[in-house]
């Protein structure tokens, strides 16, 4: 999972940097790249690759640790996707049952909000 995500960011900045789409000098250029792997279609990786929950336990010690990767929350991962998926006319998309617990969470979340709130958020223009 990681490995994926970590492969599809890095394409992002192939293409927003190798194409001249953005400025490596550009402020907020890694949360773009992020948010481009959703639009490849390879978010699913990146969201649930952003927040890693582990246990653990030995002879003597119980704990948990938390580490996050890349640049946006799961929060903001939820929404994208689901602004993705709107935009894609997707009710109940498929490849939303293959989130993480907390992403999916956000997800419906956020796709139950732009369902109720379309006039604070528009649609994209189709590309002519």
């Amino acid at each position: 999972m990681v490995l994926v995500a970590t492969a599809a960011h890095e394409l992002g900045h192939v293409i927003l940097l190798g194409g001249n789409l953005m400025s490596r000098d550009t402020s907020d250029h890694e949360p773009m790249t992020d948010l481009l792997t959703i639009f490849l279609g390879l978010g699913i990786f990146t969201a649930n690759s952003a927040a890693q929950f582990k246990q653990f336990q030995s002879d003597r010690k119980i704990g948990w640790s938390m580490q996050r990767l890349g640049y946006l929350p799961e929060p903001v991962f939820g929404y994208a996707l689901a602004k993705f998926a709107v935009e894609r006319s997707e009710k109940k998309p498929a490849w939303a049952r293959h989130l993480s617990a907390n992403v999916r969470a956000d997800f419906k979340n956020s796709t139950r909000w732009l369902d109720e709130n379309p006039n604070y958020v528009p649609m994209a223009k189709p590309v002519a």
